[in-house]
């Protein structure tokens, strides 16, 4: 039964920042899976860093891509319910996608042999038919050839077709009216045909135009206005033949998945010339991604981000952490609030999120990479305690949690210690034996005297008066590992000594919590309820901050003002070239405290433009969030959108703008929206 190694401590070499002290915990999965956790404290702050290691050559592990709800349009899911849904044993969140529209994974999907998806020009990981993994750019071509006529084929499962003829399959799923395209109903010639495969020779079953929306079951040909120039179209009966080729050969890959940017290549840091969004490169994110090693096994790795507890990385220091381990390459995954990796863990029967997503929640992907275990249920073999180790203070008490597993590590049942589930604390570090029945384990169990850190936090984020919330403090020792703090925890608040250990009932306004233990102290102000507060965005004294720009750029036109009530009046065309029409700030404008929500008055016109604005967080990090998907009212009307948790404050409104569309139809039209009253809702009472 193969295990793979992973480093006792992390070395990584610049620009990874220096690593003061480190902590790590590793566990088995399974025959060939193996998990763990480093708790880095660094020149940079501290990071939680989460990989899973796979031996692909493990006969009883697989690796399989998986969509979101089994189509490429949907309304995502979260790699959680990927792996629950298909009993996977870990997985990690894949490629960039469409949010927040059709959530529609951006490059190549391969599943089960089979082409879901074209590829885009950022790299890919594929898994081949010898169940090696590796890192690529994939270039696609294609052709349909009926009688004597051959048309590019330039896109799998990309809605509406761009350049030639695109091909759809059951696997892309809602498909939205496209004016000037028409559908070809095809069946294969084949009975045998591989489900969901581009390739071979299909029979024209009917024709539509594609002027409602439609959800695709087996197969299409589309054609749009570039295809339909190209002159006749088959008829219905003829016989096509459709081809797919690839640069390398997609021939013998089994699954794909897309991301980017490439971060190593041959054990080298890279700067890949296809990254996405590079404006990000160093930025400080959470971030997923996958590498490989000399030997062929498979890291899937993922850092927390954006909180007091792991700060993140730029994808120049996730490259070096990756070196770290010592891949030989190794590429990034959609990262940010989409960064997310799961494992099962030793006594539970499903996987579960390694770390803390940065959204405070799992947010619904498009696709991801999962692991998969073959390997039979035995007997019963092992009993597991949760947490198999403890590190705390003098005289806590630790719930624990037990299970009994088999030695392939599927969880059995659970069980119950002889004494109780609570391991009592002593006053110096040993090793405790813990027993069910006939089976027992060792926890071992690390006393220390002193925190170097302490947290508090609210498990309400946004309490309203009256409320009543649960506190829990943690505390942390030099390494940086988790320390159950136990009797020697206070904490006060506005009436005196809190315990934490019970609900709290908040009173109508903001309170400052106090926690101290083991030498180290920390406050909480926990904002309680909320406000609205008017922002001064366009009277004279701010109306200089705005200037005009336009996608593409080089429009010449001005922004206007009005000032009774102040209002700013954005000009746009569209009836040609035009796509977008902005009111910038260079600085932004900051929101106070700690803004929630958004709202203005918009004047419509009507003519069924979108609306957006854009927000820009403390840590530099741009949002851009829709005001309106089409503008399909005449007059004054109010509108308001709720900021994201990732909106850590500061935050600054950049940008108000308005484009073409923000749905399945352009705006061919030219006109004026108008914005007054903005206002911000604030947490806390005023």
């Amino acid at each position: 039964m193969s295990v793979p190694a992973l480093p006792a401590t992390l070395v990584p070499p610049a620009p990874f920042p220096v690593v003061i002290a480190q902590s790590m915990t590793s566990e088995f999965v399974a025959p060939g899976v193996r998990r763990a956790t480093y708790r880095l404290q660094t020149s940079s702050g501290p990071l939680v860093v989460n990989v899973v290691a796979v031996d692909p050559s493990e006969p009883s592990v697989r690796v399989h891509a998986v969509l979101a709800n089994d189509r490429l349009v949907s309304s995502g899911e979260t790699v959680g319910a990927m792996a629950r849904r298909t009993n996977a044993i870990a997985g990690v969140n894949a490629d960039y996608f469409d949010i927040g529209n059709t959530n529609q994974p951006l490059n190549l999907v391969v599943r089960d042999g089979a082409l879901l998806r074209s590829p885009s020009k950022r790299v890919v990981l594929d898994v081949r038919t010898d169940r090696s993994v590796h890192f690529e750019n994939v270039a696609m071509s294609g052709t349909l050839r009926f009688g004597s006529s051959t048309l590019p084929l330039t896109t799998i499962n990309e809605w509406p077709p761009q350049g030639g003829v695109g091909f759809l399959s059951e696997a892309y799923g809602l498909a939205k009216a496209a004016p000037g395209v028409r559908i070809a109903q095809i069946v294969p010639v084949d009975v045998e045909h591989p489900p969901f495969h581009p390739a071979g020779v299909f029979r024209i079953a009917s024709f539509d135009d594609a002027t409602r929306a439609h959800t695709v079951h087996g197969y299409e040909l589309v054609f749009g206005p570039a295809a339909l120039a190209f002159g006749a179209l088959p008829a219905i009966g003829d016989a096509v033949t459709v081809d797919v080729a690839s640069i390398p050969t997609l021939a013998d890959v089994t699954e794909a998945v897309g991301g980017g940017p490439m971060l190593v290549t041959r054990g080298f840091a890279v700067d890949d010339p296809n990254s996405p969004a590079p404006e990000e490169r160093d930025r400080r994110f959470p971030v997923s991604g996958a590498a490989t090693l000399a030997d062929g096994e498979v890291l899937l790795l993922c850092v927390d981000g954006r909180s007091p507890l792991s700060v993140g990385l730029t994808r120049p220091e996730f490259a070096a952490l990756a070196r770290g381990f010592n891949a030989t390459d190794a590429m990034a995954f959609d990262s940010g609030g989409s960064a997310e990796l799961v494992a099962r863990v030793l006594g539970d029967a499903q996987p579960s999120v390694l770390g803390k997503p940065s959204d405070g929640e799992e947010r619904a992907v498009a696709d991801g990479l999962f692991v998969y275990s073959d390997a039979p249920v035995g007997p019963p073999a092992r009993l597991v305690v949760r947490p198999d180790s403890i590190v705390a203070m003098a005289g806590a008490r630790v719930a624990v949690r037990a299970a009994i597993v088999d030695a392939a590590g599927h969880a059995l049942a659970v069980a119950h210690l002889d004494g109780g589930d609570v391991v009592r604390v002593g006053a110096t570090s040993s090793q405790v034996t813990v027993r069910s029945g006939t089976l027992a384990a060792n926890v071992g169990v690390d006393v220390v005297d002193r925190l170097t850190r302490l947290d508090l936090e609210s498990e309400t984020r946004h309490p309203e008066p009256g409320a009543t919330i649960t506190l829990r403090a943690t505390g942390f020792d030099v390494r940086g590992r988790v320390v159950a703090i136990g009797p020697s925890l206070r904490v006060r608040g506005a009436r005196g000594e809190i315990d934490v250990s019970q609900p709290y009932q908040l009173g109508d306004r903001d309170e400052r919590f106090v926690v101290r233990a083991g030498g180290a102290r920390t406050t909480l102000e926990l904002r309680v309820g909320r406000h609205s507060d008017a922002l001064r965005l366009f009277d004279a004294a701010t109306a200089t901050a705005w200037s005009f720009a336009s996608a593409p750029a080089g429009v010449a036109r001005e922004i206007t003002f009005a000032n009774e009530p102040p209002e700013m009046r954005i000009p746009y065309d569209f009836t040609r070239d035009e796509r977008a029409a902005y009111a910038r700030s260079s600085t932004g404008f900051a929101l106070p405290g700690e803004p929630l929500a958004f709202a203005i008055e918009i004047a419509g016109d009507g003519s069924g433009v979108g609306l957006r604005a854009t927000f820009v967080n403390g840590l530099g990090e741009m949002r851009a969030l829709t005001l309106a998907k089409a503008v399909d009212w005449n007059g004054w009307q109010r509108r308001s959108i709720v900021l994201p948790d990732d909106l850590s404050p500061p935050v600054r409104l950049t940008s108000l703008y308005v484009v073409n569309t923000l749905g399945p139809h352009p705006a061919r039209t030219a006109g004026t929206i108008a914005f007054r009253n903005p206002f911000v809702t604030v947490a806390g009472r005023p």
